[in-house]
């Protein structure tokens, strides 16, 4: 049976981002005990973080977008926030920038230099 590209669409969520490509993947379903509010989508993508308080307060980090939900993200740095730190993303979209206040809620280092960070959004500027 041939599927045309509404069938596609209509079988997965479609993730538009401000680089040339869209990426359309599935809802990655939290498992069960997860405690995310909200279903993730996989996304990578470049974006700027910068940090509002601590050691590094008014520095602006390169990022990389892991997954993106409503109400956060998962974001590769090189280097290590604190749990706790307040920051600012700044998310491409296709109509622009979007630029969210956020919080990192979790933080790990997942090699040399390294760093995989979850923010999670306190409000849209």
């Amino acid at each position: 049976m041939k599927r045309d590209m509404n069938d596609v669409r209509a079988a997965v969520d479609c993730v538009e981002v401000a680089e040339p490509v869209s990426i359309c993947l599935p809802a990655v379903i939290p498992a069960e005990g997860d405690r995310r509010r909200e279903n993730r989508r996989a996304v990578q993508s470049r974006a700027t973080l910068t940090v509002l308080d601590g050691a590094l307060a008014g520095q602006t980090l390169d990022v990389l977008t892991r997954d993106l939900s409503l109400s956060g993200a998962c974001v590769f740095v090189r280097e290590p926030l604190a749990v706790g730190q307040a920051c600012r993303v700044e998310l491409p979209t296709p109509g622009g920038v979007s630029s969210h206040a956020c919080e990192v809620v979790r933080s790990r280092e997942v090699s040399s230099g390294r760093h995989e960070m979850a923010i999670q959004f306190r409000g849209r500027d």
